[in-house]
């Protein structure tokens, strides 16, 4: 059976805002299907305004994103479709307040998915298992830890079978102590062989799972390669002084 081409090509990608801040500033990469490609860098950098322009939450203001052989920028191409295929997970979690994490997870599913009420909630209870909150499927957002709402933002994103996950730091509105079970969920999906493009400060994370590490500064990208090549021999002297900032705050 053939593979399905999950890649990503970005070429010349440029946003400026209109108040004239370049936020990223012709950027070029190629992240690979069934890898994990972690971006890191100072805050400001560019690195959540490039990964929402992954499937234009985020509208670039010149260049291209190519998903397999297909741009997302092209006439006629199918966005909606395009959100389905790669799910997004972001620092705030964006659950519906007034819907049980069950009916959270089935509220896409049926609406978009067209998929009848039995199904849904058969794949959502599946994907709660896999979390490890099939016991909070009758519970609100409001009943929830940061932690147990991030990961069912997780498992309402994989509800939709998305060959892609993007995480924009998944972690950062959690407490210290629940951002572990977080990023067990998230090295499941990367031991699982999941196409994941992950904007994190999560060091640990990046250098345990990612395939790819990028390194931003400034809306540029400043370095790119292997982990043990990026966190061990980093050529750049931006990203020497961001990595030696970062571990001493571990």
């Amino acid at each position: 059976m053939q593979m399905l081409d999950n890649s990503i090509k970005i070429v010349e990608l440029t946003k400026t805002f209109k108040d004239g801040t370049v936020a990223v500033d012709h950027v070029n990469l190629e992240l690979k299907s069934g890898e994990v490609t972690v971006i890191i860098g100072p805050s400001g950098s560019g690195k959540s305004t490039l990964l929402r322009m992954l499937n234009l939450i985020e509208t670039p203001t010149s260049g291209s994103v190519l998903y397999g052989e297909f741009d997302i920028m092209g006439k006629g191409f199918d966005i909606q479709k395009h959100r389905q295929n790669i799910g997004m997970v972001f620092q705030s979690f964006n659950l519906f307040p007034h819907l049980t994490v069950l009916d959270n997870l089935n509220v896409g599913q049926t609406t978009v998915l067209r998929r009848t009420t039995e199904a849904a909630t058969e794949i959502s209870r599946d994907l709660l298992k896999q979390v490890g909150l099939i016991e909070k499927e009758k519970n609100y957002p409001a009943q929830l830890s940061g932690g147990q709402k991030q990961r069912i933002a997780i498992a309402r994103a994989l509800s939709m079978h998305p060959s892609v996950m993007l995480f924009d730091e998944p972690t950062s509105a959690l407490d210290p102590e629940m951002i572990g079970e977080v990023l067990n969920v998230m090295r499941t999906l990367a031991k699982a062989g999941m196409t994941m493009v992950v904007v994190t400060h999560e060091m640990g994370f990046a250098k345990e799972f990612g395939d790819h590490i990028i390194v931003m500064d400034q809306g540029k990208v400043i370095e790119e390669g292997r982990p043990e090549i990026i966190f061990e021999k980093p050529t750049n002297a931006r990203t020497k002084e961001f990595l030696k900032r970062v571990i001493e705050k571990i």
